[in-house]
């Protein structure tokens, strides 16, 4: 029984670690994909509409997953 407990926690562990290694692979993926949106916007050049609407409308959906993910996770004020 205590052989099937460990290897429950190990497993939890395991998939724990994957876990961190995915948020850390899409945090550096979005930090790529950040940086070649400035790099592109630096060079002025003009959008279409649809590219526009399309930018706006993926900025709005980042900042309200943000907005919601940080009130859940950031206790700013409250300590």
């Amino acid at each position: 029984m205590a052989h099937l407990a460990r290897a429950t926690w190990l497993d939890q562990v395991n998939n724990e670690v994957k876990e961190a290694h995915r948020t850390d692979d899409t945090l550096r993926e979005f930090g790529k994909c950040a940086v070649a949106l400035r790099t592109m916007l630096h060079q002025d050049r003009a959008l279409s509409e649809g590219e526009f609407h399309f930018m706006e409308n993926h900025f709005r959906v980042l900042e309200m997953a943000y907005l919601r993910w940080k009130r859940m996770h950031v206790n700013i004020g409250h300590e």
